[in-house]
């Protein structure tokens, strides 16, 4: 592994090493490294949630909210006057940012819950609306990463279903049981995370990259089979995050983060909260004219 802190893109890419940013959508937020930056990122919102904020009375469902980009959403939303209703498979963590929330004066409620089991996702949209009585929006953002980075053919198929069952039918299952309360509301948004994997290849993590593909697919799908009905379906493509999973992926290849900012316009690694704030967009009257994307928020990795 280069020791070039310019590394190319097209450098990082023949090593496979660029797959790993691909894998950071989840994980719980810390401080990034310093680095050069074209645009700071936000800080996170602090004080008392605004009860007649932007979400107000809104409820929202979301999924592998215990950490990273779901968990940063949670908050922002309770923030904003939303009712949060989140699940994850950590249940002490859970449990904490449920208090967290409510500790600041928002509205949230955690179920544990495993998205890869039909049981658990159907369970945990049903408690929701006995909770609060609907599902406004809904972000389908739980995920995992491939077992190991290696050439599909030293994959296997326990590890192509082992991120399947999460990655794709984890939303697959979301949006089955979500949009049936959505048809009889007359109304709903759902967000999905996709990845920059949905959009590229990447060597070495075939099975999450497939996932991911098939996350931007069934939002296509989605997009077009609900929008006459009020259901307004969109996906994000985040990049490279500053999660856990990040660091020890970067860790793994021996690479650092300032070489991970380089492929990116922006030249640095983006933080959760500013996924949040992606979503919260694509939730909001401001994207009403947005349906069936799967958006660049990756800091403009895609555009090159």
């Amino acid at each position: 592994m280069t020791d070039d802190p310019q590394m190319s893109r097209r450098g990082v890419l023949a090593t496979g090493t660029a797959g790993l940013v691909a894998l950071a959508a989840a994980g719980v937020a810390t401080a990034a490294p310093a680095s050069a930056n074209t645009q700071n990122p936000p800080e996170p919102s602090t004080g008392r949630a605004d009860r007649r904020g932007r979400f107000a009375r809104k409820v929202v469902l979301i999924t592998g909210a215990t950490s990273g980009i779901g968990q940063a959403t949670a908050y922002e939303m309770a923030r904003q006057g939303a009712h949060v209703f989140f699940c994850g498979r950590r249940e002490e963590l859970g449990r904490r940012h449920q208090q967290a929330i409510r500790a600041f004066g928002g509205e949230a409620t955690y179920l544990r819950a495993d998205v890869s089991k039909e049981s658990d996702v159907r369970a945990l949209v049903d408690a929701c609306v006995r909770r609060y009585g609907r599902v406004d929006i809904a972000f389908n953002n739980a995920g995992i990463e491939s077992p190991k980075a290696a050439p599909l053919h030293e994959q296997s198929l326990s590890d192509l279903e082992t991120v399947w069952r999460v990655n794709a039918a984890g939303v697959f299952l979301a949006m089955k049981y979500e949009i049936p309360h959505m048809l009889r509301q007359g109304a709903g948004i759902i967000i999905n995370t996709a990845s920059i994997s949905a959009e590229v290849g990447f060597a070495t993590i075939a099975p999450y990259n497939a996932s991911k593909h098939a996350v931007a697919s069934l939002t296509k799908v989605a997009a077009l089979e609900y929008a006459a009905k009020n259901i307004r379906i969109n996906a994000l493509a985040p990049g490279a995050v500053d999660t856990p999973m990040l660091r020890r992926a970067a860790e793994a290849f021996g690479v650092t983060y300032e070489q991970i900012a380089q492929d990116y316009p922006i030249k640095r690694i983006v933080q959760p909260q500013e996924m949040a704030r992606v979503v919260m967009w694509l939730a909001s009257d401001d994207a009403t004219a947005v349906l069936g994307t799967d958006i660049d928020a990756s800091g403009g990795y895609l555009t090159g």
